[in-house]
């Protein structure tokens, strides 16, 4: 029920973009940078069809997928750092992003219209919605064995009844709790023969 209305929420936040900021809509192939940092050139977009994913990668070149966006998912560089890693986002499959207008969202309407409110107030929510997922995942990274790591991953993202649906690719896991894929089916497996888990194709179960 929450997430229906969330879902109708963020439809209904797309309906009225247009109303009295500026969007534009843009689609990228696989694999095509959507966005990277830039002390300059702010922007605010959200996924209206498609996969795409923030990365990581450091000064030695490793990389590590920071979160996966899906369909209305929203996203800044607002909150990337200026660091030596580089952060960008890129598509996962074919994709398309809205972009909103990061400057016309603070000024003031020229209809003086009430959405406009209530587009700085949901668009603001839906930020610190993303940075709590960053924070998230600075939790996920936090952990230091490969299991830890896995329960983690697993507890939050399985539903109600404790199953957990691979809608990616366990080399996508393993990049994003980081680790190497070898090491995540080795301990997938462990975890299976230990009755914590249990496999069958692209769903796991939770036991634990």
């Amino acid at each position: 029920m929450l997430e229906n209305t969330a879902n109708e929420r963020l439809l209904q936040f797309r309906k009225n973009l247009s109303k009295c900021v500026n969007v534009t809509t843009k689609q990228y192939t696989n694999k095509e940078l959507i966005l990277s940092y830039t002390p300059v050139k702010k922007r605010i977009g959200f996924i209206t069809y498609g996969k795409a994913f923030i990365i990581k990668t450091d000064i030695d070149g490793n990389t590590t997928i920071m979160r996966e966006l899906k369909e209305n998912d929203i996203f800044s560089n607002l909150f990337f750092q200026n660091s030596e890693d580089e952060i960008y986002i890129i598509s996962n499959e074919y994709t398309e992003v809205t972009f909103i207008d990061y400057y016309s969202t603070l000024k003031n309407c020229h209809l003086n219209c009430p959405f406009h409110t209530n587009l700085v107030i949901q668009l603001f929510e839906l930020l610190i919605e993303d940075n709590r997922q960053q924070n998230e995942k600075i939790e996920l990274l936090s952990k230091r064995s490969v299991r830890e790591k896995l329960i983690f991953f697993l507890k939050r993202r399985a539903n109600k009844d404790n199953v957990f649906k691979v809608t990616t690719s366990y080399k996508a896991i393993a990049e994003y709790i980081a680790v190497d894929r070898s090491n995540l089916m080795r301990e997938l497996n462990k975890m299976e023969n230990e009755n914590l888990i249990k496999k069958e194709g692209r769903i796991i179960k939770l036991y634990i």
